[in-house]
């Protein structure tokens, strides 16, 4: 997409001589910009993020960046403002580029191990602050309201997908952790929002709009989700890998100060079979509504048939994730 020259020049830059696409996020379109005096990243916020919740990312990351931890800290507009506006009403924000290695896999344990203790570190972090979000995206984590959204849509879905929604409706609501302690979480851990160094030393974070209160295990199992299926998320015969799994909850409990004992790892798994099966319902009402997840238009002819596939793909992952 074309990016409008007034926004470029809302924010105090120096000239711009490179302006690129990156990343292969679900929401947000992110470009790097190069200049002589450094690197920026800019990025258009998708419409479902309010603007709470870029509040709610300067009080968290300023937190985090006390820490220690490498995070996003926003650059404000000429005239003081988080994000600049276009004239369509797309809002835009920009930080200073983080160095460092994104990684869309993890390719070794000894990665996961670390990449389990950054989370730790950052759940013992925001513990210590004592903040309420006011942008938290509606009921995102909530599995009771997933589900009940995919009863509402069931009868919509194609023939084929009926079965497989008709087995989460059944199997998820046993799952689903009650009476967890609260606290500030991260939402969205995917290995591609964490940092590593050279070393492979995990560093840093990004995308912070999905700040909420839950439960440290859920954000540690959307994190295995991601981290321990060795294969695409949308692949049909995804598996979770218990090696890099045992490594992420040692990493976690080295970071966070706490046990990894045969209950906490119970925990962990569960989680991660719940979200991992949340996650499938949402490409599933997406199949529906058409109208929340990207899309890979060089491998699917729409986004119904990119959500079918993840579907698929995150249940046969959460198949393939033990009791504990």
């Amino acid at each position: 997409m074309d990016i409008p020259a007034h926004i470029v020049q809302a924010f105090r830059l120096p000239p711009v001589y490179t302006l690129r696409p990156i990343g292969h996020g679900l929401l947000h379109a992110t470009y790097q910009v190069l200049t002589p005096q450094g690197t920026w990243v800019l990025q258009k916020l998708h419409a479902a993020i309010p603007d709470a919740a870029v509040e709610d990312m300067q009080v968290v990351t300023a937190h985090l960046a006390s820490y220690g931890l490498h995070v996003p800290l926003l650059v404000s507009t000429r005239d003081g403002q988080p994000v600049a506006r276009d004239t369509v009403g797309g809002r835009w924000r920009l930080y200073p580029w983080i160095p460092g290695q994104v990684l869309e896999a993890l390719p070794q344990a000894a990665l996961a191990r670390e990449a389990g203790r950054l989370v730790g570190v950052l759940h013992r972090a925001l513990a210590s602050l004592a903040y309420v979000p006011r942008g938290s995206l509606p009921h995102f984590h909530d599995t009771l309201f997933v589900l009940a959204e995919l009863q509402r849509v069931r009868g919509q879905l194609p023939a084929p997908l009926i079965p497989l929604a008709d087995t989460m409706l059944t199997t998820l609501p046993s799952l689903i952790l009650t009476d967890m302690p609260q606290q500030l979480i991260h939402g969205d851990l995917k290995i591609s929002n964490l940092i590593f160094d050279s070393a492979g030393h995990a560093m840093g974070l990004i995308d912070f709009d999905t700040l909420l209160l839950h439960g440290r295990a859920i954000d540690l199992g959307d994190a295995c989700r991601s981290w321990c299926n060795r294969t695409a998320e949308d692949d049909p015969q995804a598996r979770f890998d218990m090696t890099f799994f045992e490594a992420v909850v040692l990493g976690y409990a080295e970071g966070a100060g706490r046990s990894a004992s045969a209950a906490a790892r119970r925990l962990y798994l569960r989680a991660t079979r719940q979200i991992t099966l949340e996650l499938a319902a949402r490409f599933l009402i997406d199949v529906v509504r058409d109208s929340y997840f990207a899309f890979d238009a060089s491998r699917y002819p729409h986004r119904q048939a990119h959500n079918a596939a993840r579907a698929l793909g995150q249940y046969h992952l959460a198949s393939t994730i033990p009791a504990g």
